[in-house]
């Protein structure tokens, strides 16, 4: 019996090597290799007045919380011309802090339902739930605006990388580590805000812009 082996092909012998669509391939190829990589930079002029534009949005994602007190919470937070709306849930979705907040009046209901009211958000967050958080200041902190910030430095991409604010003789230190380009104008992602004794990690997995 003749061997079969002596009559075996490639299997890609028979393939044309100058047929039209093999060369396509080739400088697909090859247009792909020498595309250059896209570029986030943007001019921080037109980006702060972007960011400026911006009256109302809404902002859901994760916070971690290490202070007096270690939790993680589920995060919502809307803001609008005139108000601004935190509300944290724990993994179960039940309400952890809800808190409204106008220049006029600061609503707050804790966890066990109960409403208080004030006018100063950070210091009625402070005096019923333990948490700092500077309230006022995150509005537009948030969205990676320095507004009052003492400093502020941009990144490489000439977008806010880091921010610092005294607030009631309370250092603030925001560092920007990660932005969200699937929105424009580009917004933060991943943040870490922190003072001393307290360290609040900020994730926001989706971004509304009204």
């Amino acid at each position: 019996m003749m061997s079969t082996l002596r009559h075996a092909r490639h299997p890609f012998a028979r393939i044309p090597r100058k047929a039209p669509w093999f060369a396509l391939i080739l400088s697909l190829l090859a247009g792909c290799a020498t595309q250059p990589p896209q570029t986030t930079e943007t001019d921080w002029e037109s980006h702060e007045q972007a960011l400026e534009a911006l009256s109302s949005y809404q902002a859901k994602g994760k916070l971690g919380y290490k202070g007096q007190q270690r939790f993680g919470a589920n995060l919502i937070w809307d803001t609008t011309a005139n108000s601004d709306h935190l509300l944290l849930t724990n993994f179960l979705g039940s309400t952890l802090l809800k808190l409204d907040a106008t220049p006029s009046r600061v609503t707050l209901v804790d966890n066990n339902g109960k409403t208080h009211q004030g006018t100063n958000a950070s210091a009625l967050v402070s005096s019923l739930t333990g948490i700092n958080l500077p309230v006022e200041q995150m509005r537009d902190w948030l969205i990676g605006l320095p507004t009052a910030a003492d400093t502020y430095q941009l990144n490489n991409e000439n977008r806010v990388g880091y921010l610092a604010k005294r607030v009631d003789d309370k250092l603030w230190q925001l560092d920007y580590n990660e932005y969200d380009y699937s929105v424009s104008p580009a917004l933060p992602k991943r943040m870490v805000l922190s003072s001393a004794g307290t360290s609040i990690t900020l994730i926001i997995h989706q971004w509304t812009i009204n």
